[in-house]
């Protein structure tokens, strides 16, 4: 029996959870009693560590979730019959963990038991889809899910970006890997770590790979495409800054988690090549990014043939086309919205991790 089905067995009511506080209650019967007509210690203990947990849980955010890790339990008085009234409040609370304490009284208000315990935190509810699905990304006429294997991604691929980044105009396309765990769908969260420096905005037209296929030709590549989405590629500067000096891989500052917002896919039927596409990015409704598709030093065909020389592409995965100038910091709280012509939009908040 999980402890919810036993809570429900038992009775146990939460009648209110706020701010750190929870109160609860428990209607004494029969099978709460022991053979002495006392109520058990367990039941004290039940509705002592969901009246806690309460608590705890209207301490963090909503898409967090909680575990007793341990509960320490008094027993002061025995309580024959009526009705049990818990409280409890958060004490102390960090990252991992969280600390609260709490009392039962009877109906005449005698303190029957008091308890502290220990909760472990998670940034996440374990039954979530987000912590258990796979990756994917979503068509936008019929909502049919892609799972996403891997995202490539193109650097200097826009004359004007080349040049704000001080890159020789001649210089060929760079390719990088994300990991799909950076993928962010439209209206969440992008997490800068803390201590990580400079974060910067890259808005990009993103290809999704429709067919397998390795080393093709240019003629027949957007044979395997399946559509357009537009992306974001979130960059830690700083990071990169001191990767590249050190002439060290970019991974840890491209491939962070939530690094990659990307919105739904627009089939390629009702968009074409690629080209003429008109790309934005704003920040806080401040235009910073804006230009055409057709500004790429290669188009969509040539980067599809250029990235499957070496890489086998397969469907699903994601290839992101490079940003063109406007590149710039963002900050805890700020919106960020970019959007293709015939593709559609991608909004997100940005925050701090904790």
């Amino acid at each position: 029996m999980t402890v919810q089905a036993f809570n429900r067995y038992l009775g146990v009511e939460v009648d209110r959870m706020e701010s750190g506080e929870a109160e609860g209650h428990l209607e004494l019967g029969a099978h709460h009693l022991n053979s002495s007509g006392v109520v058990h210690g367990g039941v004290l203990a039940a509705l002592l560590d969901a009246t806690l947990g309460a608590a705890v849980i209207s301490s963090i955010p909503k898409e967090w979730w909680c575990a007793t890790i341990s509960l320490s339990v008094q027993f002061l008085e025995g309580s024959r019959e009526g009705r049990l009234l818990a409280s409890a409040r958060v004490l102390r609370k960090g990252k991992k963990v969280a600390f609260a304490g709490g009392d039962v009284r009877d109906a005449t208000g005698r303190v029957v038991a008091a308890a502290q315990a220990s909760f472990h935190l998670w940034p996440y509810r374990p039954e979530t889809e987000r912590h258990r699905s796979e990756p994917f990304v979503v068509m936008r006429a019929t909502g049919e899910r892609i799972r996403v294997g891997k995202i490539l991604a193109v650097g200097r691929n826009y004359a004007e970006h080349s040049a704000e980044m001080g890159w020789a105009e001649s210089s060929p396309p760079v390719l990088f890997l994300k990991p799909p765990t950076a993928i962010v769908h439209d209206g969440g969260t992008v997490r800068i770590p803390a201590g990580a420096g400079a974060v910067h905005h890259e808005v990009e037209m993103v290809v999704v790979v429709g067919r397998d296929g390795r080393e093709i030709p240019e003629e027949r590549a957007l044979e395997h495409v399946l559509g357009y989405a537009v992306g974001l590629d979130m960059t830690l500067r700083e990071e990169q800054a001191r990767a590249k000096a050190k002439g060290e891989p970019w991974t840890l500052s491209k491939g962070f988690d939530t690094s990659a917002p990307v919105s739904t896919v627009a089939p390629r039927d009702e968009v074409g090549d690629g080209s003429g596409l008109r790309l934005t990015l704003d920040v806080n409704g401040e235009r910073r990014q804006d230009a055409s598709t057709s500004a790429m030093a290669r188009g969509v065909a040539a980067l599809v043939s250029y990235a499957s020389r070496r890489i086998t592409l397969e469907k699903g995965d994601l290839l992101f086309t490079g940003t063109p100038a406007g590149v710039g910091p963002v900050r805890a709280g700020d919106e960020l919205a970019g959007t293709l012509e015939k593709v559609g939009s991608v909004a997100v908040r940005v925050e701090e991790e904790r």
